[in-house]
């Protein structure tokens, strides 16, 4: 099978922060997998299977078997023997083969099997050229990883980020999901905040202060073309895209009152859907582009809201704590994900809508901004060391917790890109 890689245009070079994600909890019980060195016809290759380990390992969710620790180097699936990975206690094992056609281009085909099963769960095949090595490798671990976890793998996806160098400079940067391939979108002397993708991975939202007071633009990542909101200088925050594409939700001042306003992509019409005396704002979308969470005092403290857009309706969904704020909604549309906070400590927390409780879920105590992966899988978070701000994770089952630290300055407000198709 062919594929499209997508390149993105960016307005500078290659920056140097390069966020590295850095396991710092894992779990002993984490499933075993083996993914052996291709043949290329002549010898085993380990290039390409270093890097589908390095996708598949990235999270901390697989424990990979070191290459020498292997009984044998099979290729296809007639000299693949199960006994050899069960003697080693493997779940899972990753096969494949190298060949080259007509100048760079390479044809691999790969095999995935459940070893305790004794199982082949994926046969496939991919043709790129060979200096497209790593983007192969993300088809090939995206496709794996949906075969083992029935999850969509999300190693081809990007990260968009707020990275504060020094005093006064402001960038708004976008990464692949393992840091690298970092570069600058748009960079200013002004604070810039709230990046947000749209749907269909062509364009980020954010908010500038350029011109003294804050507004939304809408940048194309592949022209670098931007245009704004107008709304005649008034003041604009926290846009976000819905999953539809087809509007904006964002936060508009009007007399000093913040509210929830919805942007018309198509025929640029701005449309108000609350009206309290109380500061609402950071909407989050439903999955099915219906419904709004937001953040409002209008109880006295942060809570978070739910509100049907057809209708206008608003329903309190938060009852616990005397801070809960910057909500999402998980793929499923039933949980949410929110900054939780009681006495000064802010975590991350998880809840489902129709329930009371919340589930506190990271350790850290200054935690704002989480972003969940696209397949509903993964969260990652801004917390801060210090006055330094960084880019924490962890996996929904507990077993793995990472870190992305900066080598210089601080970086907040990540966004997880959708899917790439």
């Amino acid at each position: 099978m062919k594929f499209l890689i997508i390149c993105l245009i960016f307005l500078s070079a290659t920056i140097e922060a390069k966020l590295k994600i850095e396991i710092s909890q894992g779990s002993k019980d984490l499933a075993k997998i083996a993914i052996v060195p291709f043949n290329d016809g002549k010898k085993t290759n380990t290039a390409l299977s270093n890097l589908i380990e390095k996708n598949l390992t990235l999270f901390g969710e697989f424990k990979a078997t070191p290459k020498n620790e292997m009984l044998s180097f099979p290729s296809s699936e007639d000299n693949f023997f199960y006994r050899d990975w069960n003697i080693l206690k493997i779940d899972y094992a990753v096969i494949g083969k190298i060949e080259e056609k007509n100048n760079s281009e390479l044809y691999i085909e790969y095999f995935v099997f459940n070893v305790p099963l004794k199982k082949l769960i994926l046969r496939g095949d991919i043709t790129g050229d060979i200096n497209e090595l790593s983007q192969i490798s993300k088809v090939i671990s995206n496709r794996t990883y949906k075969a083992i976890t029935g999850l969509e793998g999300i190693f081809n996806t990007k990260l968009a980020y707020i990275l504060n160098p020094q005093k006064d400079i402001y960038k708004i940067c976008v990464s692949d999901i393992d840091g690298s391939n970092e570069q600058i979108l748009f960079e200013s002397t002004a604070p810039l905040m709230s990046p947000s993708w749209s749907s269909d991975y062509k364009k980020l939202a954010y908010v500038s202060f350029e011109k003294g007071y804050p507004e939304i633009y809408m940048q194309d990542l592949f022209s670098g073309k931007r245009e704004s909101i107008k709304t005649l200088g008034l003041s604009n925050s926290a846009p976000v895209w819905s999953p539809d594409n087809k509007k904006l939700a964002f936060v508009m001042s009007m007399s000093g009152n913040p509210d929830i306003y919805i942007y018309n992509l198509r025929n640029k019409k701005i449309s108000r859907h609350t009206t309290h005396y109380g500061i609402d704002t950071e909407p989050s979308w439903s999955p099915n582009s219906k419904k709004l969470l937001f953040t409002s005092n209008r109880s006295g403290s942060p809570q978070i809201y739910e509100l049907t857009i057809s209708s206008n309706r608003i329903k309190r969904i938060t009852l616990d704590g005397d801070y809960n704020a910057r909500a999402s909604y998980f793929p499923n549309g039933k949980d949410i994900v929110l900054v939780h906070g009681n006495n000064g400590i802010f975590h991350i927390g998880t809840k489902k809508i129709r329930s009371r409780f919340i589930n506190t879920i990271s350790k850290t105590t200054l935690d704002e901004s989480p972003t969940i992966s696209p397949n509903g899988n993964i969260i990652i978070y801004a917390t801060k060391n210090n006055s330094q701000g960084y880019l924490a994770g962890l996996t929904l089952d507990g077993k793995s917790k990472f870190t992305l630290p900066t080598k210089f300055g601080s970086v907040r407000e990540p966004a997880w890109s959708p899917l790439m198709n």
